[in-house]
């Protein structure tokens, strides 16, 4: 029986962006659009998703495909089902990145922003320059 409660550390957004994921091993691309993103990951839907624990270098388009500004991470994917996969963020790649992530998850989230900024500020140890 579940007790309803929410286990996430981090506000998600349900938003579609376009998103693509290198996995490291072979440089095999899985592109698709996100189902939801927070500060920790995100949700790919794609057709062919890699398997659990694949270690992948994730690129968010934040403005659209052809944007310039993005979102680059690495990650590892921690959950797959039938519609793709989630990767949980393990480190970003530039402060740069962080932040438009940062302004993405801020300006989207419903509900209260002071809750929000408390969740990004306590997630700052994440930064990491690769």
């Amino acid at each position: 029986m579940k007790s309803g409660k929410e286990l996430r550390k981090y506000t998600r957004i349900t938003m579609k962006v376009a998103v693509e994921a290198l996995r490291v091993s072979d440089e095999i691309i899985c592109g698709g659009n996100t189902e939801c993103i927070s500060m920790n990951g995100l949700f790919i839907e794609c057709d062919t998703p890699f398997t659990l624990g694949t270690e992948c270098v994730i690129k968010v388009f934040v403005g659209g495909p052809r944007s310039d500004i993005l979102v680059h991470a690495r990650g590892k994917v921690s959950f797959l089902n039938a519609h793709g996969m989630a990767v949980e963020m393990v480190s970003h790649l530039g402060l740069d990145s962080y932040n438009h992530l940062r302004n993405l998850v801020l300006y989207n989230a419903d509900g209260d922003s002071e809750i929000v900024e408390s969740e990004i500020t306590a997630h700052l140890d994440q930064i990491r320059e690769v």
